[in-house]
C-alpha cells in the first residue's frame, strides 16, 4: 500500500495498487473520493480531504489500512523519519516500514510500542 500525506493540507492519498486511474466522489462526500481502474473500474485507492475531520468515516478501510494512515499521519506531524520513530519503539526499520505501509498486522506488543510513540493514536477509532 502506498500512502501519501500532506501535513499542510491534511491531506492523504492511498493508493492499494498503481495503475492509470480517475477519481470519483465516495458516497456524496465532497472530501472523501475514490480512484478506480481505467480498466475495469475497481477500486484502487482512496483521497481524503481533511483527514482528521474524516477519520471517523475511513470504514471501508481494514484496521490495519487506518492503522498504517495515522502512523504515517503523525510521524509528518512531528517532523521524524522512519528510522527516528523505529529507534524510538526499539524495532529495525523494515519492520517499521512494513507497519506504515501496511503490509504488517502489528502484535499487541507492537501496538503498545506504537502508543508509546504516539499517545495521541486513539486506537479504539482504529479498531
Amino acid at each position: 500500500m502506498y500512502i501519501y500525506y500532506d501535513k499542510d493540507l491534511d491531506y492523504v492519498e492511498i493508493f492499494l495498487k498503481k495503475e492509470d486511474s480517475y477519481l470519483l466522489p465516495k458516497d456524496d462526500n465532497e472530501q472523501i473520493a475514490e480512484f478506480l481502474s481505467e480498466k475495469d473500474n475497481s477500486i484502487i485507492g482512496y483521497s481524503i480531504e481533511n483527514l482528521s475531520d474524516n477519520f471517523d468515516e475511513l470504514t471501508f478501510l481494514t484496521p490495519f489500512q487506518k492503522l498504517s494512515i495515522i502512523i504515517k499521519k503523525y510521524r509528518i506531524q512531528k517532523g521524524k523519519t522512519q528510522q527516528e520513530v523505529a529507534d524510538e519503539m526499539g524495532i529495525q526499520l523494515l519492520p517499521y516500514q512494513r507497519l506504515e505501509s501496511g503490509e504488517n498486522n502489528p502484535t499487541l506488543k507492537t501496538l503498545l510500542k506504537v502508543k508509546k510513540v504516539f499517545p495521541e493514536i486513539d486506537l479504539d477509532k482504529i479498531a
